[in-house]
């Protein structure tokens, strides 16, 4: 009975976020998110639904209110100071304070104090089932700080700035170079300077029409600074948002692109900026240790490290550890 109950649970969360998802990336609905920024900010208070998705849906709808602890489940703050602890533990070691994708700084402090992506991939289809993916699509890259008392505070800024279009995402070839790519265009009958020069005036003298779109404005600055010569005439011109976006809606109908990539194409686009900080109070000794098994390595082995393991840290030496504490960081060796 209760494995039909928990299937059943499964399936109902599934069919929840299919719904959601496609409810967020339709265009219309787009739309209607952004006339009802109050409504967004109430429903997605609900932490039944997972964080990654909830803010996505107020980045889009333009709710710009600080994003606090409050915001986040149990559950999701113990994902967020289990990434803390394993940054907390290398530094421990002599290492850059880092965790997750961040890791690796073993002579510097280039990543201080970071928390990175966990590595297992973003996906619209695991934000239910796994923690990991979720945190990582809600703050993925995000920076901490101890107050005076020795709490961390986490700050972010959630958007979609800094990769290209669709990086990090499945199926990023498709979008991951440029934001936009460039088109040839002809300008047709434009195969004598006199008539370039006519249309140009014509133009010229609606300059100032609201009517005008970006493209035409962009379209004659573009023939002012062509030959003044004569033969016919063509250009490249960037491709708009707008075509970024039905191209993008276009592939993600074909399977070229998945429904993650699309939403974050979207959000580069159309999102804004919401500023976060996150107190989650201390990390403890013990939390280091469950976080990051090299760290309980590192103690259970004098700093020396092992023949399983290798060694551990920037210097090694034999600090002269007490041995219970070393035989307690043994139970945390994975």
């Amino acid at each position: 009975m209760i494995d039909k109950i928990l299937e059943y649970k499964d399936e109902l969360a599934s069919d929840t976020l299919k719904s959601l998802a496609a409810f967020a990336l339709d265009p219309k609905n787009i739309q209607r998110l952004k006339d009802n920024p109050k409504l967004v900010k109430k429903l997605t208070e609900n932490k039944s639904l997972p964080s990654s998705i909830r803010l996505y849906v107020r980045n889009i709808a333009g709710v710009t209110d600080k994003i606090t602890e409050d915001f986040f489940s149990k559950s999701e703050l113990k994902e967020i100071k289990k990434r803390v602890a394993e940054a907390e533990a290398e530094g421990s070691m002599g290492i850059s304070a880092a965790s997750g994708t961040m890791r690796g700084q073993r002579f510097g402090k280039k990543n201080d104090n970071t928390i990175g992506y966990s590595g297992n991939g973003l996906s619209l289809n695991k934000v239910f089932s796994s923690p990991e993916t979720n945190i990582d699509m809600t703050l993925g890259r995000a920076s901490f700080s101890k107050d005076d008392k020795g709490n961390i505070i986490i700050t972010d800024s959630h958007n979609f700035d800094g990769d290209p279009v669709g990086g990090g995402y499945e199926n990023e070839k498709y979008f991951s170079q440029n934001k936009y790519k460039k088109t040839e265009k002809a300008v047709p009958h434009l195969d004598k300077e006199e008539n370039r020069k006519n249309v140009l005036l014509e133009m010229q003298d609606s300059g100032g029409d609201s009517k005008n779109t970006r493209k035409e404005k962009s379209f004659v600055r573009t023939l002012y600074s062509l030959p003044q010569e004569d033969g016919a005439i063509s250009y490249e011109q960037d491709e708009s948002t707008g075509d970024l976006l039905r191209r993008a809606y276009k592939a993600h109908d074909e399977g070229n692109i998945d429904s993650s990539q699309l939403a974050r194409i979207i959000g580069k686009l159309q999102g804004t900026d919401i500023p976060v900080e996150l107190g989650i109070g201390s990390i403890t000794y013990e939390d280091k240790l469950k976080a990051n098994p090299d760290f309980a390595e590192y103690i259970a082995t004098d700093t020396l490290g092992s023949e399983d393991y290798g060694t551990r840290g920037e210097s090694y030496e034999n600090v002269g550890i007490p041995s219970l504490i070393r035989n307690n960081a043994y139970k945390f060796i994975k």
